[in-house]
């Protein structure tokens, strides 16, 4: 297995810091450091298919990506589940994150 890079120093520290249950849990499981490169590298496929085969743009496409493994899907508590992505992990589970704010509208 390759090395960790600073993507995934940065998927890593936001699941320690979101997601500690299930860091401690991938640790028991000896699977922490291979979790980490898989998101890892499913994040670089997905930058690329999106910035450079569908020319969308950086910034976007870098929070389309964050979205994939910021918060992995919870089977155990539905309040933090999210739709099936093709790189959410089933029984895992993270802090909700708080609501976006909607805009005021006329009417």
């Amino acid at each position: 297995m390759k090395g960790r890079t600073a993507l995934g120093e940065a998927i890593l520290k936001h699941w320690r810091e979101n997601c500690p249950q299930m860091v401690r849990d991938l640790e028991k499981q000896n699977r922490l450091d291979k979790t980490v490169f898989e998101a890892q590298e499913r994040t670089g496929e997905l930058l690329y298919e999106m910035v450079s085969v569908r020319k969308m743009n950086y910034q976007a496409a870098w929070e389309i990506a964050m979205e994939e493994w910021a918060l992995p899907q919870s089977e155990d508590h539905p309040t933090t589940a999210r739709p099936p992505t093709r790189t959410s992990r089933p029984g895992t589970s993270c802090r909700k994150r708080r609501p976006r704010r909607r805009r005021a509208t006329s009417g």
